[in-house]
């Protein structure tokens, strides 16, 4: 691999010098870059797009309040895959702490994506010695060499990611690409010349490893050219004024049915202690009534109308909250930017179905306030949880507990702690229903008792139900009826009860379960030497074949646990 470490006085040069489509990755290190030169910045990344091959990869690190504006103008050439959160050295803000750096990654081109899967080692409780993740059941199913790599990286060393790129995460970036060829016969990969891969890592002044005694890199946490033109009352532009046609004694506590734009509009400036919203994610997801599947355009402007009512109700010490795919909340921290004030970029760490290269971990939560350092921030109501060392199984926390075993750290911005909501029984058919705990954390931490909380896409009501627990009204707005309902029934039910009645889920009988069936194909594999066809599996196997078939999506889900199997 032929890599070239360019200095930041040489780097601009050195792309206008390559030749269109000459290189097939440069990585970026905007931390020691003066970012404060707007255009100079946009400039490189014009030509970082002009000399990557079709199919190449740029990375491009950096900290959470730069890269939106840098992601934004990227995505118009190239194609967004990842929002890399790496967990970093801790550092002091207005907001939670944080240690949350980030590295974005795109290609060009719709050719082959060139990375490649990359594990680090298994992480263990240090109470009960089991692994950190909870496999549920799935433990079968893990690898011996360790777990894929996600979008949210808590395991290399703690180091400052901010203004340069540490050599543990350099080697993670440049092990991920794989540029070997493809579709070939195994005669002509054994005959042929391995390409030369070339790329461009800069400014060197980014990389301390490699350049030992530079002096400290630019601070990004200071950007006047990327902040909107000042503004009255709060230094930020505000949406204009609308007028509240909503009676005064109803516009908390209620439930209301229809457009949430329209409804918005509705409610006076300056009237609600905390905005949050969970829209739609624009990925065709099983709503009954939204047009989850609109055009990335029409997506962006319809959040940024819906967030700019967001901006306008929100009084002068409220906070919004803001839950979407990274790719998503580039685009809402873009426009934020220009009228409310950045605290964090919340990492919530909530994996997903194991899917593509990286596993999908990374759900965005962006915090932003109308006032720079004056607004409600009751920080010591969350903080600290349990430390990271430990796993969230309930039998493990519950005995070292009793043990006296319960080591705390503080809560910074990537929240590892709260899990995706896992049983059938906690849902209201809903595809993208928050867990309490999440809700929770955040009403505790923005609002004080008898303030007002808005959700704008309810959906079956998290958001109302955990401020009306925690002694505070709540504005819920919703399009589909069917959730509306259940809302409602679910809000009458905690007034009339104090809790929330769930019925149980029965689960229908089956000859095996999954994991079963998935034993049973490590036992067959075994006794060929070699991962078994459906045909070998309906010759030898005491299930009936159509059981398989019917229980995992391909053949290749079935024999996850066999082909484990065969690395061990």
């Amino acid at each position: 691999m032929n890599i070239s470490y360019i200095p930041h006085t040489e780097l601009w040069q050195t792309l206008k010098k390559c030749d269109t489509h000459s290189l097939e990755f440069v990585i970026l290190v905007t931390g020691a870059l003066d970012t404060n030169d707007r255009q100079s910045v946009f400039e490189l990344l014009h030509e970082t797009v002009r000399v990557l091959k079709n199919g190449g990869v740029v990375f491009v690190q950096g900290i959470p309040n730069i890269l939106p504006a840098l992601g934004v103008f990227l995505e118009k050439y190239l194609n967004f895959k990842y929002w890399l959160a790496i967990e970093s050295t801790l550092i002091e803000t207005t907001g939670l702490p944080s240690v949350h750096a980030a590295v974005m990654l795109f290609t060009k081109g719709n050719d082959r994506f060139n990375i490649q899967r990359v594990r680090l080692p298994h992480q263990y409780c240090r109470a009960c010695g089991r692994t950190l993740k909870d496999w549920g059941g799935k433990a079968h199913l893990m690898h011996p060499e360790g777990y894929v790599v996600s979008d949210v990286i808590k395991d290399l060393p703690a180091d400052n990611n901010y203004s340069h790129l540490s050599k543990p995460l350099f080697d993670l970036l440049i092990k991920m690409l794989d540029f070997s060829p493809t579709r070939k016969s195994q005669d002509e990969l054994t005959t042929m010349i391995p390409p030369e891969i070339k790329g461009v890592v800069g400014p060197l002044e980014g990389l301390a490893w490699k350049h030992p005694g530079v002096a400290e890199s630019h601070d990004q946490y200071v950007l006047p050219d990327f902040s909107p033109p000042m503004h009255t009352h709060t230094g930020k532009q505000s949406p204009l004024s609308s007028t509240p046609t909503i009676e005064e004694d109803t516009l908390c506590n209620v439930v209301h049915h229809g457009d949430a734009l329209k409804i918005l509009k509705q409610y006076p400036d300056e009237s609600i202690d905390v905005v949050f919203a969970d829209p739609p994610y624009n990925l065709d997801k099983n709503y009954t009534v939204y047009d989850d599947e609109q055009t990335d355009y029409q997506y962006v402007e319809w959040c940024n109308a819906w967030l700019a009512e967001y901006v306008r109700i929100l009084k002068p010490t409220g906070s919004l909250f803001v839950l979407n795919l990274p790719r998503w909340s580039m685009h809402h921290a873009d426009f934020l930017h220009q009228h409310l004030y950045f605290q964090n970029w919340i990492v919530w760490d909530a994996l997903s179905e194991p899917r593509g290269k990286v596993m999908p971990a990374h759900y965005a939560l962006l915090f932003y306030t109308k006032h720079p350092t004056n607004f409600t921030f009751n920080y010591d109501r969350i903080s600290p949880i349990d430390a990271r060392y430990y796993c969230l199984r309930t039998s493990c926390v519950r005995k070292r507990k009793h043990q006296g075993d319960d080591n705390k750290t503080i809560l910074h911005d990537i929240w590892w702690d709260i899990h995706r909501i896992k049983h059938r029984r906690d849902r209201d058919y809903h595809p993208c229903q928050l867990p309490q705990p999440l809700m929770e954390r955040i009403i505790r931490l923005a609002t004080d008792p008898g303030d007002v909380v808005l959700d704008a896409f309810a959906g079956t009501g998290t958001t109302p139900l955990t401020a009306l627990q925690l002694g505070r009204q709540y504005v819920a707005i919703e399009l589909d009826a069917n959730y509306v309902t259940i809302m409602q029934e679910k809000i009458a039910q905690l007034k009339d009860a104090g809790q929330i009645q769930r019925q149980s889920v029965k689960k229908s009988s089956r000859p095996a379960t999954k994991k079963a069936l998935q034993l049973e194909l490590r036992q067959i594999t075994l006794d060929l030497g070699r991962l078994p066809t459906p045909e070998d599996v309906e010759a030898k196997s005491q299930y009936d074949l159509e059981l398989f078939l019917e229980t995992f999506s391909t053949w290749g889900k079935a024999l996850k646990a066999a082909k484990l199997e065969r690395l061990s």
